[in-house]
This record gives structure tokens, C-alpha cells and sequence, in this order.
């Protein structure tokens, strides 16, 4: 039963109708359960069970304990950035082979928490499957290249955190271009006059590097830095960031330009 959806006085009502119905000791079992709601069932003598601490039943005996579980909410409406991440692995790296949740983490240099964490939105998304092997979890893509992209493409976030005109510094010189930079090298769009860069949101060279104001500072030989919410450069390749991160990063662009071209790229990708 869910607590949330049933008060405590509906629920001794449904108790008594199922006791008449079975003719024997009924009682409810919970996934899930607060103190408040638990203390609710005792003060009304409501037989209950919440594995694996809470126990009542006035018919044989009770084991209350003061631990409890958090209910967690998943969110399903769009990808959090590890989740984006180790989604990318399976897209990229994994295939449709399993693999064991500290393979990704060693992978992707996330904590084992974290990657469970994003397992469990993917899974909720229906984008994986986890299976207990051991005392390991296996996870594995519903399908693979373009069409888990397909599937995926409605819950991907836009990777860009925010965004900065900078001084040109060689200490960009080996992150991968992004943006429309990047488009331009994998279509016919034109580059733009400012070359466009991606750097995760951790990276110290961020305080390294010199803001400045374009429409000011005219003539000086400047870079626009993407700050992303993930390291862009797990996935990149010959120098640009991944196809999927930067068609993310594009899509709410209002240029038709960019639009078009952008879906001839993706839909000549070799997955």
C-alpha cells in the first residue's frame, strides 16, 4: 500500500473488510513508511509490516525499530549529468554488453554511489536493465547505437552550465572545440568568428583564464568557453566533443542554419 494515497482511518476501514472477507488476521505490508505514519498505525492497532525493521502485529507480537527508510523520488523527465554520462558510455563504449557498476565507475572516474544513482534514473527511464550477479549489479542498454539514441533523446540535457568570452590562451589549446566550431567541422557551416571551446565545470583552468567583453573589447583575439556540467573530453574525439553531447548543447538554438545541418550530421553518423 502507499501511505500517501490512503489516510490512517481509510486503511483500518480496508483492514476490516479484508479481515471479514479471509476470516483470519489481516495485516498491511509497506515499502516504505516515516515515523509519523508508523506511530499513526500503532496508536490505531493496525497490523503492519515495513521490511526490515518495522514489525506489528498485535496478534503474535511487534519489533519496531526508529531506523527508516527514505523513500527516494527519481526524476524521469530528463537526464542528470551523471546520468548523461554513463548513458554516453553505453553508447560510446559499452554496446549491449553488461557490465558491473564498478567497471563504469573506474571508467567514467565516478563514485560507485554516483554511478548506482544514475543507473537507477537510466533504469527508470527504461534505458537499462540491472541484474544482481553475485554481489556485483550488471547493467545493460535496452539496444544500442542509433536506436538508444532514440530512445534517449527526449531526456537529454543541454551539457552547457553557462558560458564566457575569454582572452585567447594557449591554455585552451587542448580541449575540444564545441559548439558551432565543432558543427562546422563535421558539416558545411561556416566558422564562427569566435572559436568555441568546452570545459567541465571542476577544471582549475577556469580561474586561469581572463573574462572579457566582446562587445567592448573589439579586436581582441578571444575565445568563447562553454563550462559544462560533465568533463566534455571523456567522450571526445579528433579534438571535438562527442556527436550526442553537441547536438544537446545545439538544440535549442533558433538558427534554421544550424538545425538543418546539425540533422544531416547526426543522421550521417556511423553508430
Amino acid at each position: 500500500e502507499n501511505t500517501n494515497q490512503f489516510g490512517v482511518i481509510a486503511l483500518e476501514k480496508q483492514l476490516a473488510r479484508y479481515a471479514a472477507v479471509v476470516n483470519m488476521p489481516v495485516a498491511f505490508l509497506f515499502s516504505v513508511l516515516n515515523k509519523k505514519q508508523r506511530d499513526s498505525l500503532v496508536a490505531r492497532n493496525i497490523p503492519f509490516l515495513c521490511f526490515p525493521d518495522q514489525l506489528y502485529l498485535p496478534f503474535l507480537g511487534m519489533a519496531l525499530s526508529n531506523r527508516f527508510i527514505k523513500q527516494v523520488n527519481i526524476a524521469t523527465n530528463q537526464m542528470s549529468p551523471s546520468a548523461q554520462v554513463l548513458f554516453l558510455y553505453f553508447l560510446y563504449r559499452a554496446g549491449s554488453r553488461k557490465i558491473i557498476k564498478k567497471e563504469a565507475a573506474e571508467a567514467l572516474h565516478m563514485t560507485q554511489m554516483s554511478v548506482s544513482r544514475a543507473s537507477e534514473q537510466l533504469l527508470a527511464m527504461n534505458l537499462i536493465t540491472q541484474e544482481s550477479f553475485g554481489k556485483a549489479v550488471q547493467m545493460q542498454a535496452v539496444a544500442s547505437g542509433k536506436e538508444l539514441y532514440m530512445l534517449a533523446e527526449d531526456y537529454l540535457i543541454n551539457p552547457v552550465q553557462r558560458a564566457l568570452t575569454v582572452e585567447k590562451s594557449d591554455l585552451l589549446s587542448n580541449y575540444p572545440v564545441a559548439g558551432e566550431t565543432a558543427l562546422s567541422l563535421h558539416s558545411m557551416l561556416s566558422q564562427p568568428a569566435i572559436p568555441v571551446v568546452a570545459i567541465g565545470k571542476g577544471d582549475s583552468v577556469l580561474s586561469s583564464l581572463t573574462p572579457v567583453d566582446e562587445q567592448w573589447d573589439v579586436g581582441r583575439n578571444v575565445t568563447r568557453v562553454e563550462v559544462w556540467k560533465y568533463d566534455p573530453a571523456i567522450f571526445s574525439a579528433e579534438q571535438t566533443v562527442d556527436p550526442v553531447s553537441l547536438a544537446a548543447s545545439l538544440k535549442g538554438s533558433s538558427d534554421e542554419r544550424i538545425q538543418g545541418e546539425l540533422e544531416d550530421y547526426l543522421e550521417g553518423l556511423k553508430w
